[in-house]
């Protein structure tokens, strides 16, 4: 194929991201407003806490809590010497619309009598929102929130901490299980005026933090997709059931998978000239089911396990099925292979440089230990690439630059739905895929592969790579 070819057709993978990218985000944000509608309908709000859930409770900020115990039925808290355990709950959604809620739902149970006192914190401090005395025993109550009407102050919009605070005697022993803020039933959209339509923007990281801005100012808005990209959007969280119980058992088959092809691997001594299914087919299964779970508006907050193992289990057995390959795999390589390896490094790393510059350089914060943990990960990635991908894309293509460019293209589909890190990803695979079929060496390329993302994830600025999170994280991101 003549480099022109290759250049359209990379212009084509470039457009096809960004209308992947546009249309799972837009499904996305479709969908998370047809939950919230429905929340809404029944009185519910996104603001749920199941104490079974040890995620429920934030250890910083609490008291009391050096006897609590997380079991299958809720949160066992035995009271300290004081008889007062603060509780910091999670906030996932990030603040509270106090405009929006009326009551607080508890179930309870407590061996003494006890005093429930639930916190908000604001901008202005923190200030009683409900207060309610109970009897020993169980408890499910409706506790009326403060508003202006009962309060004669200014409704505190929005909330951005909230404790819960008991009172009871010393070594008191309660049973916390649910605590969810209510908001009035509502089956109409415009009841409520809490829906607001975004329209696309040039990238989908854009549109995201314009929903995150929003949101942050009125936490209980419906934020729906506007466009062309909002109306197919709705159209297919309209028509997608909720996640089938079969994926759930998903993670079992795949286990089963990887011990057979662990299995085949240690029978033979040799590659085999046949894998058990046709390349073209083992890519399709593998690489085809995640992106239509991501299309299809899945997963809707955050990626379920079962869903992340089963895909990883996939790639796992991919690479461990023996395939013939001219020739093997070397771990370290030669001087040539590094030294290609390098120079691919440093011209990526001077083309990506001007990002800094953009917005002032405004970067989304980072883990420092992400530099101790990226390297091991950029490992995995580059030999499930190398020894699961690549050779089967290089078994169906004959033209080995176009089989490097599908490489590439595959590797970008992986890092779905961030537009940007796709674009990137795309070009560094096309390149390592290049390389390791010509030097066949793993190291050099793994080292590449650490430096230039942690490279591209420290100059980036937000509004471009939003932050190197995939799947669902990239929508709960920063």
């Amino acid at each position: 194929m003549s480099p022109w070819r290759l250049l359209a057709v990379a212009a084509l993978l470039l457009a096809g991201f960004w209308l992947t990218s546009q249309l799972t985000v837009s499904v996305w944000l479709a969908r998370e407003a047809k939950l919230r509608q429905a929340d809404w309908a029944q009185g519910l709000s996104p603001w749920r806490w199941d104490f079974r859930d040890p995620a429920s409770v934030v250890r910083p900020g609490s008291h009391g809590l050096d006897d609590a115990r997380i079991t299958p039925e809720g949160l066992d808290l035995t009271l300290p010497g004081d008889g007062i355990a603060s509780l910091s709950l999670n906030l996932r959604d990030g603040r509270v619309d106090a405009g929006a809620v009326r009551l607080a739902r508890i179930e309870v149970e407590g061996d003494a009598p006890f005093r429930l006192i639930l916190l908000a914190a604001t901008d202005g401090g923190i200030s009683d929102w409900a207060e309610h005395r109970f009897d020993a025993g169980h408890h499910a109550a409706d506790l009326a929130l403060g508003t202006p009407e009962t309060t004669g102050k200014k409704a505190p919009l929005p909330i951005h901490g909230l404790h819960l605070r008991i009172e009871s005697t010393p070594n008191a022993r309660l049973h916390l299980e649910r605590l969810a803020l209510r908001v009035p039933p509502c089956a109409d959209p415009a009841c409520t005026s809490l829906s607001h339509r975004l329209q696309p923007t040039a990238t989908p990281e854009r549109l995201l933090a314009e929903r995150d801005r929003i949101l942050a100012e009125w936490p209980a808005l419906r934020v729906e997709p506007g466009g062309r990209f909002g109306d197919i959007a709705r159209a297919i969280a309209a028509v997608v059931p909720p996640l089938p119980a079969l994926w759930r058992g998903l993670p079992g088959a795949i286990a089963l998978l990887v011990l057979v092809a662990l299995g085949r691997r240690a029978q033979a001594r040799r590659p085999q000239p046949r894998t058990f299914f046709h390349p073209r087919r083992e890519l399709s299964l593998t690489l085809g089911l995640p992106l239509v779970l991501l299309l299809a508006g899945w997963p809707a907050r955050e990626t379920p396990a079962g869903l992340s193992l089963s895909f990883a289990g996939c790639l796992l057995a991919l690479a461990l099925f023996p395939l013939a390959e001219p020739a093997r795999w070397r771990w370290l390589g030669d001087r040539r292979a590094w030294r290609s390896a390098l120079a691919f490094t440093a011209i990526c790393a001077l083309l990506v440089a001007p990002l800094a510059a953009l917005d002032g350089g405004a970067a989304a914060p980072r883990d420092s230990s992400r530099f101790l943990r990226y390297p091991l990960w950029a490992l995995a990635q580059q030999w499930l690439l190398l020894a699961a991908i690549a050779p089967r894309l290089r078994a169906i293509l004959a033209d080995e630059r176009l089989a490097a460019l599908a490489c590439g293209a595959v590797f970008g589909l992986l890092h779905a739905p961030n537009f940007a890190l796709m674009a990137f990803t795309c070009a560094g695979g096309t390149a390592w895929a290049w390389l390791g079929w010509r030097h066949r060496a793993l190291l050099p390329l793994a080292a590449s592969h650490a430096a230039l993302g942690l490279w591209l994830t420290q100059i980036a600025p937000t509004w471009l790579l939003r932050s190197a999170e995939i799947g669902g994280r990239f929508l709960m991101a920063p």
